[in-house]
């Protein structure tokens, strides 16, 4: 697949930091207005091999097309390069660590790969909320230093500890485990079982 039907914002978009609260409001607005769309495209690419039911199982099919569908490649010389440099504006022990990082496995996924992944997140996020109505899309203008500003997340506050999910976050941890052969298929999955037990309340004893 060459090119995926991706559909961007019908507005100017800012860095989710540097939005004012009606941009925010905006964006989440036109951002859940698409999600029933990009579940079609992404049932129409996954073509068959999965049944999107909302099942906290599909989510196992659904990483396994997934992890079958993405291309790790190697960097250019120039990526790279470019890479480092916009590391250079983190402090120097971040800068080396990253740097470290990147060329002990210099590579990455198609952006192709990245934009089916956004939609994903979307289903993560409709599966999460068909199985448990009580969380909901939402988003944060303040604090201004909450790591999630402005962003559209999952959340339900009615317990002891808030529960708080941003599905799109989560799938670029995956593709940080997928370039770095630590994914499996059930690697989605069992964050859906870790998010049930923070919305249920329920927290292993540590001592277990």
């Amino acid at each position: 697949m060459e090119e995926y039907p991706w559909e961007a914002p019908p507005f100017e978009m800012k860095d989710f930091d540097d939005m004012s609260k009606k941009e925010a409001k905006q964006f989440f607005d036109w951002y859940v207005s698409q999600i029933p769309e990009r579940i079609k495209v992404l049932e129409k690419v996954t073509e068959g091999y999965v049944t999107l039911d909302f099942t906290k199982e599909s989510l196992i099919d659904l990483f396994s097309w997934f992890l079958d569908f993405v291309t790790i490649r190697e960097l250019t010389e120039e990526e790279i390069g470019s890479l480092l440099e916009e590391f250079r504006q983190y402090p120097d022990h971040v800068y080396q660590d990253e740097k470290k990082t990147l060329l002990a496995n210099p590579v990455d996924l198609e952006q192709i790969d990245y934009a089916v992944a956004m939609d994903i997140a979307i289903y993560y996020g409709e599966t999460i909320i068909k199985n448990y109505p009580q969380v909901k899309w939402a988003y944060f203008t303040k604090p201004k230093s909450y790591v999630y500003l402005n962003e559209p997340i999952l959340s339900y506050e009615e317990t002891e500890f808030p529960y708080e999910r941003n599905p799109r976050s989560l799938m670029r941890i995956l593709a940080h485990r997928i370039k770095d052969k630590e994914a499996t298929e059930m690697s989605l999955y069992e964050t859906f079982l870790m998010d049930e037990k923070d919305i249920l309340g329920i927290f292993d004893d540590p001592e277990d």
